[in-house]
């Protein structure tokens, strides 16, 4: 795949090499001829909030979060009212290690757009830098009302759940998080962990097996089955 975009930077049509450049963004050179001509495109769309966020999408390719996160304030400053101008905003708020920065924007996100479960469930990540584990669980909850099938808010849950003590409601979200997404061996090595400290062993063994199933190179799995006698 990257051989073939990097073929398409020598295009003879101007949009094709864009295209491949904007896709290759995090490895190209800025100074190439394919970084100055990207360069060039972003820079003629600086007057819109969309352009400031491409610019700062760019940035943040490069590992410069300081100069991504002023693309994506002014972008905010510009269009106040977009939902995801705020949760962008959030998540290099986030990167830049200003997490009440990032609840504010997650916050604000959740408010112009209560439908979108994916704002909630960062909103959660939020609330969970600042150390409210109470916070946390309403907005995973939320976050999985609004989506049922949002499959990491699940998983979180049932992380919450058991830190909690409450072990069945841990179980029934990491079912449904798999449920959800049956190709993510986090979720089933969750549930395996949890089974173990249950003491039932054996459907904690075939919640490692799954993992494996997905995953086959998981240690942390295949050592449960090895601590276990599971093989």
């Amino acid at each position: 795949m990257f051989q073939a975009l990097n073929d398409l930077l020598e295009d003879p049509v101007r949009s094709v090499r864009v295209n491949a450049a904007w896709a290759l963004r995090g490895e190209l050179k800025p100074t190439s001829l394919a970084g100055q001509e990207l360069e060039h495109f972003l820079n003629l769309h600086l007057d819109q909030p969309s352009g400031q966020m491409q610019k700062g999408a760019w940035y943040l390719a490069k590992g410069d979060v300081g100069s991504a996160l002023k693309r994506y304030e002014q972008a905010v400053r510009w269009d106040p009212n977009s939902a995801p101008l705020r949760h962008e905003l959030g998540v290099i708020a986030s990167m830049s290690g200003d997490p009440q920065r990032a609840l504010k924007e997650m916050q604000e996100a959740c408010r112009l757009d209560p439908t979108e479960g994916e704002y909630f469930y960062k909103l959660a990540l939020a609330w969970n830098e600042l150390g409210r584990n109470d916070q946390v669980m309403q907005s995973l909850l939320k976050a999985v009302e609004v989506n049922p099938d949002h499959s990491r808010a699940w998983y979180n849950l049932g992380l919450a759940y058991h830190g909690k003590g409450q072990q069945e409601d841990a179980l029934r979200s990491l079912i449904r998080g798999e449920s959800a997404n049956p190709f993510d061996p986090e979720i089933p090595y969750a549930r395996a962990t949890i089974l173990l400290e249950m003491g039932r062993l054996e459907e904690a063994q075939r919640a490692a097996r799954r993992c494996l199933e997905i995953t086959p190179n998981f240690e942390a799995a295949r050592t449960l089955l090895n601590r276990t006698g599971g093989f």
